[in-house]
């Protein structure tokens, strides 16, 4: 009895969605833990006036990146369909025309910093206008890095991608330690960000080198009809889904106090932690279902392990915050006022655990290219938007119809999955995994 568990436990830690999660999981939190002290570096050791400026310009990296998501996806769905159908040929081509795009993409918009650079240093009351030039050098560097990370994952290369997270956040902190010691302030965070960006992208060519040697064999047309096919409906989910949980902030940044808005963001970022938590499961979750679905391997027990993982920490950390909301608030946003939020804290959890449940359902969908979820996913969001408009009393109103909107999409989603692809046999199935969990 002993053995079999051990055996049990030793095929389950070896399956490679838990071996890729947890790579991922690894370099995401040390990554995180860099940025933490980066970000700790900077607020000690720069002035109110320089530090803002230079959470203005983060802020604007972060608003530029948010499409590189869903073209990070498009890309991963085809290249990974070429590696499990083992047409190199055809990944090379892609990968060729995709990067040759990327240079052209980052080049136009590094110049479109360049050309609006005094209206964006007047709008954030900035300065110095090198900031804005350097912050549109990051934001290309980083669009110019998105095909080599999405071919590094449809190669399930998670193990080097969590060294390139490891290793960026490591130079960022040392770099920029030295240029604050140096005395180059705002330059000192910026210039740091752009070699812990540019560094680690030279190594992502590394793995890759068998497709950029490989001479061409053949004349392949580029997918140019097929990735447009896919690329609209995804970027509609991805940016809805990504609306689900930042609408709501938006919505009461404009009906609510500035202070009553402020304790709503410490309310989202306590919360958000949940997701955070189970998000990397998705990332490994994604090109594993593609490489199954395109060798006729059973994918369904995948979706199945998935969900589980997700449900079980996220459901534990929103109990937690059920029974300890002021210790979770004091530990995430220091306390002091923050302490007004502690009666919300839970259900803002539970919302946040039906969305990371309706994320996996939304990925397996897009993997499997049922791209008309994003009309479900839409709706709801939609919904969410006029039920605030209309109801936004209280914090309880506002996260009630968040929670409504999401546990809606999450179960219509789970109808449409159990009508396409689920029966009890494969639920059953499914369960059992763990007897031959690489089936």
């Amino acid at each position: 009895m002993k053995q079999n568990l051990l055996n049990i436990g030793e095929k389950f830690i070896k399956h490679e969605l838990i071996t890729g999660s947890f790579y991922i999981f690894t370099g995401s939190l040390i990554a995180n833990i860099f940025a933490f002290l980066f970000n700790l570096l900077l607020a000690r050791n720069l002035n109110t006036v320089d530090y803002g400026a230079y959470a203005s310009l983060l802020s604007l990296f972060i608003l530029i990146g948010i499409p590189a998501q869903s073209i990070t996806t498009v890309i991963i769905k085809f290249a990974a369909d070429y590696f499990t159908k083992n047409k190199i040929d055809e990944a090379k081509v892609l990968y060729s025309r995709l990067l040759k795009l990327s240079i052209i993409f980052s080049i136009f918009i590094f110049l479109g910093f360049v050309l609006f650079s005094i209206s964006i240093k007047e709008f954030l009351n900035l300065d110095n206008i090198w900031y804005v030039i350097l912050t549109g050098f990051i934001v290309s560097i980083n669009y110019l890095g998105i095909v080599n990370n999405a071919y590094l994952q449809s190669l399930l290369k998670f193990s080097f991608i969590s060294f390139t997270q490891i290793a960026g956040g490591a130079l960022k902190i040392a770099i920029g330690g030295l240029l604050v010691f140096l005395g180059f302030k705002v330059f000192a965070a910026l210039w740091a960000i752009v070699l812990a960006f540019l560094l680690p992208l030279f190594f992502t060519f590394i793995p890759l080198r068998f497709l950029i040697n490989k001479k061409k064999t053949m004349d392949i047309k580029f997918p140019t009809k097929e990735i447009i096919i896919y690329a609209l409906p995804t970027t509609i989910t991805i940016l809805s889904l990504n609306s689900l949980t930042s609408i709501d902030i938006i919505l009461v940044k404009h009906f609510f106090h500035a202070h009553d808005a402020g304790l709503y963001a410490g309310l989202s970022l306590a919360g958000k932690v949940i997701f955070y938590f189970t998000s990397p499961i998705v990332s490994v979750m994604f090109p594993l279902l593609i490489k199954r679905h395109n060798l006729g391997k059973d994918y369904n027990s995948l979706f199945y392990l998935a969900l589980i993982l997700v449900a079980i920490p996220s459901i534990v950390i929103m109990l937690f915050y059920f029974l300890f909301p002021l210790l979770t608030i004091n530990f995430f946003l220091g306390g002091r006022e923050y302490v007004e939020i502690s009666p919300y804290l839970g259900i803002y959890g539970l919302f946040i655990v039906v969305f990371s449940l309706l994320n996996v359902c939304a990925n397996f969908f897009l993997s499997l290219k049922k791209t008309n979820v994003f009309i479900i996913i839409g709706l709801g969001v939609l919904s969410q938007i006029i039920l605030i408009s209309a109801f936004h009393r209280t914090f309880f109103q506002v996260i009630g119809v968040s929670l409504i909107a999401s546990s809606v999409i999450f179960i219509i989603l789970l109808a449409y999955y159990f009508k396409e692809y689920g029966n009890f046999n494969r639920i059953i199935k499914a369960i059992t995994f763990v007897n031959n969990p690489r089936n």
